[in-house]
């Protein structure tokens, strides 16, 4: 059976430095369990039948693979923080700044596909609360015990042999796979007990395969926020910690023969994640070791179930069809890239806007009686870009070659929606930005704004509650339907009720769009437009209804029950782009 929690002292005897650690740390794992014995003999009646083998003619890459995946840790903090192992790693590896992690971005669904090699509609694991026999569709193939196969059976299956860890600080991340699996299998009680662990189970064991999970960049990115000091604080840790297993990696004496690839579940935006934006979905990606090109910018698409099928082709193990991965050969050195018809889109990273706001909003914001002042850079993953030339647009249109080109401050005088994109060699290079710059004349206008009411709720939060069963708790006067801006009593378990007149211009059909973390609903007119209930990251929800020209009233429901929280309501009609609701045209009554 795997290790378990009762192996624990001698473990962290060996982590700190006793004497004869490899002869100790060999008593200490357990031996094979039967299982394992009937693997072995499975393995090797496939390898006369030919069912277990690599691919013809695969070599392998390197003789072991560590993977160490650091929940929350998104390409920002990577980028930010005080990282000079990772970035060391870059320099002499290869790398990507904009892989992409799977939808719903939460830690679960992610980690399932990093280790399956495929996304949750193959594997079935959608959130945090998923274990084997308990979920809402089977996985599309089954290894064993009902578990998708993860690259734990995969190896195991093809080289029993091999020695396996899997060494990780949530503990929930031991529920995703069939843990029979693994030779060495344990759950570290914080992030330093994990490091100790893993790098012990090297300098002793040099294993083939170790999955090494740490978790305290998502608890500081929860707690603190992503892009808080704290947060970059958490991801410079983890960052020395990814040196440790680095050191242990050269102590074992097996450096010259070791791949090391960092990445991520998903990234982050506030207090949470699960949501839909580049910022949670994209994660970074690191490859260093053995074989790898130095210095080596990864223009390709990619995904985190491409980490595995990378790890097991680096082991010159076969990748099983059910997997979707494919290795990112590119990595190694001499290794042409693939023939690629169509540019990544993130290779040139797209003008930032200014000024930039907090959360999940897009840049631009709201100004009260003054026009805003605009600044574009060009910027890249690392810092200053000094390819290309960015060209804007003030009307929503895309920008082309034609359009304006940035060269200073612009001033914003009216509401508008600003998008720039960098274009090099005269043909767009990035993907467009995008702004909300919305100018309220508030002057001569003393009705104009929206009241709210603020309500406490019970732990732990889940739904929009009967808003008549409760007392407010605190109210006054708003300009938006956002809570970023409001006193809140406490950030948990606490609900917005919004209240107000919509003015609209031109009769005809609109679509109103609420995006929340947590649960929203739109109502106008006493008509439920827009249902964006349930705890859930940033999601967005819409809805339609026709209008009359004139004054509609209009209201919307907020709660947050744990996490990140964030509110934004847009709407789009004649003549109107999807936007947020115009503040001229809120009143109070």
């Amino acid at each position: 059976m795997p290790a378990s929690r009762a192996d624990q002292p001698e473990a962290i005897r060996l982590a700190n430095g006793s004497d004869d650690t490899a002869n100790m740390f060999t008593e200490m794992l357990v031996l094979k369990t039967p299982i394992n014995a009937v693997l072995l003999m499975i393995a090797s009646a496939a390898l006369i039948t030919g069912e277990a083998r690599a691919e013809p003619g695969a070599v392998p890459k390197a003789a072991h693979v560590i993977i160490v995946g650091v929940d929350g840790m998104s390409t920002d903090g990577v980028l930010k923080a005080d990282t000079p192992t990772m970035h060391d790693m870059m320099k002499h590896g290869s790398w990507t700044m904009h892989a992409r992690g799977v939808l719903p971005t939460t830690s679960a669904a992610n980690w399932a596909s990093i280790i399956n090699g495929a996304g949750p509609e193959q594997h079935g694991v959608t959130n945090n609360d998923w274990q084997v026999g308990e979920f809402n569709f089977p996985a599309s193939v089954t290894g064993s015990g009902g578990f998708f196969p993860s690259i734990f059976q995969v190896l195991a299956d093809q080289h029993p042999e091999w020695d396996t860890g899997s060494i990780y600080q949530w503990e929930g991340f031991g529920n995703l796979y069939d843990r029979h699996f693994v030779k060495y299998d344990i759950h570290g009680r914080d992030e330093d007990d994990t490091a100790a662990l893993a790098t012990a189970y090297i300098k002793a064991k040099k294993p083939e395969f170790l999955f090494m999970h740490l978790d305290h960049v998502d608890d500081a990115g929860h707690t603190f926020g992503h892009g808080s000091p704290q947060y970059y604080a958490a991801v410079a840790k983890a960052d020395r910690i990814i040196a440790q297993v680095r050191q242990a990696v050269t102590d074992a004496g097996i450096s010259n023969d070791t791949v090391i690839l960092v990445t991520a579940d998903h990234g982050g935006v506030g207090k949470g994640h699960g949501g839909q934006s580049l910022a949670e979905l994209e994660i970074p990606w690191i490859a260093y070791g053995k074989g790898i090109a130095q210095n080596n910018e990864l223009n390709l698409p990619v995904n985190t179930f491409d980490t595995p099928a990378t790890a097991v082709w680096l082991l010159g193990a076969k990748i099983p069809y059910a997997w979707l991965g494919r290795p990112v050969t590119p990595i190694e050195i001499g290794e042409k890239g693939p023939e690629q018809t169509y540019r990544a889109s993130s290779f040139y990273a797209a003008p930032r806007i200014e000024p930039m706001t907090d959360g999940n909003a897009d840049a631009g914001g709201l100004f009260i009686d003054r026009p805003a002042q605009m600044t574009m850079r060009n910027l890249n993953s690392i810092g200053p870009n000094s390819v290309g030339e960015i060209r804007y647009t003030l009307d929503n249109s895309i920008p082309n070659s034609a359009s304006r080109l940035y060269t200073g401050p612009v001033a914003i005088t009216r509401s508008t929606i600003v998008r720039a994109a960098l274009f090099v060699d005269g043909k767009a290079a990035s993907i467009p930005s995008k702004a909300y710059f919305r100018i309220l004349e508030q002057k001569g206008h003393d009705l104009r704004g929206i009241n709210y009411k603020v309500y406490l709720l019970e732990d732990p939060a889940m739904r929009l509650p009967d808003f008549d069963r409760l007392t407010p708790v605190a109210s006054g006067t708003t300009h938006e339907f956002n809570v970023a801006g409001l006193k809140l009593p406490r950030e948990a378990n606490v609900a917005v009720v919004f209240e107000g007149f919509l003015n609209v211009a031109t009769g005809g059909d609109y679509t109103f769009v609420l995006a929340s973390d947590d649960g929203s609903k739109l109502m106008i007119d006493g008509k439920p437009v827009v249902d964006n209930d349930g705890s859930h990251g940033v999601l967005a929800a819409n809805g339609g209804i026709t209008l009359t020209p004139g004054r509609h009233a209009i209201r919307v429901e907020y709660f947050n029950g744990s996490g990140g929280a964030w509110l934004g309501a847009y709407m789009e009609g004649p003549g109107v782009p999807r936007q947020f609701i115009d503040p001229n045209a809120l009143e109070v009554r």
